[in-house]
């Protein structure tokens, strides 16, 4: 009975918002046909008389100062992620050619051994009401001449891909090395040869190469069709088939059901390999991009055994970055033994660029899989500070926020703290019956560390938990 009235009283408070959502999605398909066709009323005749493709844009090579903040921020950040797949940057470029009234930012990378290019861009509009783009493609070509490239771009795009081309578009994974691990997994799974010119051609030419690449597609996109080439003037315009086609895949509401559908034929290819994109969406402690075989088959009873083993692999993934807080997963078997089936490291770094005044923060955890027996990481949380002028700036950066969590020789580990805090957990239960969830391991304002144990009762009853301090092994009060 209770649950029912729970239940009714839920239904009654969430059946307005359901029935404002349902007018407004009403009211949408009723205004749209009309929006649609003055969409290509208008965009049509736009479409014919003033865009312009080069034939071969050019990108004008830059330093990396000459970036605004946000394409900085965007493609720094995607280098840093791919740091340890070993990607190598190549160069920064601007064009100003291939997007109307936009400017796009690039950053050139490449993956030699495994034949692997990669683009992060960044696209700026000169008209405010378009949100800037922040997207990375990577990008493989076989040694039959065909290419395969998986991107993230939030739009879609106005011509469908030439014949030579296989692009896979997946607009909800927004990690750049996530990304990569589907990109690089299904070129394993199709077991075709990789031509790996590209990828050296980057090193020596990296404009000729971007401007090489694009004018394929171009030259492409004219056999079939769609547009029309002017060599006098070195460009390419649209036919009226293409002015047709580009409008209905950019108007609105289609420009969105086009995005959605390209991303589902994304998966369903991914998926007939093998491969599970939707294991790489969603928050970045659920995302993990790599994952290996623990070294060895050793019995980790204590986070501090544990932290040797991952050592290796966070230092590898971002150098700088400290131990923050460590999360053990705990579980009994029916003999009621205490397992740790899983370890949880949390790192977290921080980067200063004082030209800028820009202070950029990341976070990622190592999951230290027992049952399994792997080690994976998970993708990066990252946010960023900008001060407005030097005196803001001197006081951001007077204060580190990174608490490093220090392992010592004193710690009070697993197999010292859980005796300790199964006891105060079955006092405060008042029965013997507390089982033990989670032991999670943070440090305080001040940096000293401490245990936060967590049990369960009974099913209806709320978790129980106790602090205990990681040095003396003594219960701390509850705040």
């Amino acid at each position: 009975m209770r649950r029912f009235l729970f239940s009714l009283l839920r239904a009654l408070v969430l059946l307005p918002s359901l029935a404002l959502v349902l007018l407004v999605r009403a009211l949408k398909w009723l205004v749209a046909p009309f929006a649609l066709l003055l969409q290509m009323l208008l965009g049509v005749p736009l479409v014919l008389l003033r865009l312009r493709q080069p034939l071969r844009p050019r990108f004008a090579p830059i330093q990396e100062a000459d970036l605004p903040d946000a394409a900085w921020i965007a493609l720094t950040d995607a280098v840093e992620a791919l740091a340890a797949d070993d990607f190598v940057h190549y160069g920064d470029f601007r064009c100003d050619s291939l997007i109307q009234n936009a400017v796009l930012w690039l950053r050139l990378l490449g993956q030699p051994k495994q034949g692997i290019g990669a683009i992060a861009a960044h696209v700026e509009f000169s008209s405010g009401h378009r949100p800037a783009q922040t997207f990375i493609e990577f990008a493989t070509e076989f040694h039959d001449g065909r290419v395969l490239t998986t991107n993230n771009l939030n739009l879609p795009y106005s011509l469908p891909a030439p014949d030579y081309l296989a692009r896979l578009q997946l607009k909800d994974v927004w990690d750049p090395r996530a990304l990569q691990t589907l990109h690089r997994d299904l070129v394993a799974a199709l077991g075709q040869p990789v031509n790996v010119a590209k990828v050296e051609q980057a090193a020596r030419d990296p404009a000729g190469l971007l401007a090489d690449s694009y004018g394929r597609e171009i030259q492409a996109l004219i056999a079939r069709g769609w547009l029309r080439p002017d060599p006098a003037a070195g460009m390419a315009r649209l036919n009226l088939w293409g002015a047709l086609v580009g409008v209905w895949r950019q108007a609105w509401p289609l420009a969105g059901l086009h995005l959605r559908a390209a991303d589902r034929r994304a998966r369903r290819l991914l998926a007939e390999h093998g491969l599970d994109a939707t294991a790489f969406v969603g928050g970045a402690p659920g995302i993990e991009v790599t994952c290996q075989p623990l070294p060895a088959p050793v019995a980790i009873e204590t986070v501090r055994a544990g932290y040797e083993q991952i050592l290796p692999l966070a230092r590898r993934t971002a150098p700088h970055a400290v131990l923050e807080a460590v999360v053990v997963e705990l579980d009994q078997d029916r003999a009621g033994t205490l397992l740790r089936p899983e370890f949880r490291y949390t790192f977290r770094g921080c980067a200063d660029h004082p030209p800028r005044r820009i202070r950029r923060l990341y976070s990622f955890d190592i999951v230290l899989d027992l049952e399994a027996g792997e080690l994976a990481v998970t993708a990066m949380e990252r946010e960023f500070e900008q001060a407005d002028d030097e005196a803001e700036w001197l006081e951001l950066t007077a204060h580190s926020p990174l608490v490093p969590l220090t392992l010592g020789p004193w710690l009070y580990d697993l197999d010292r703290v859980l005796p300790v805090a199964l006891a105060t957990l079955e006092a405060q239960a008042g029965t013997d019956h507390a089982a033990l969830d989670s032991a999670s391991l943070y440090g305080n304002e001040d940096g000293a560390p401490y245990w936060q144990v967590v049990a369960w009762n009974g099913e209806d009853d709320p978790p129980l938990h106790v602090m205990v301090d990681a040095r003396s092994g003594a219960v701390l009060p509850d705040h």
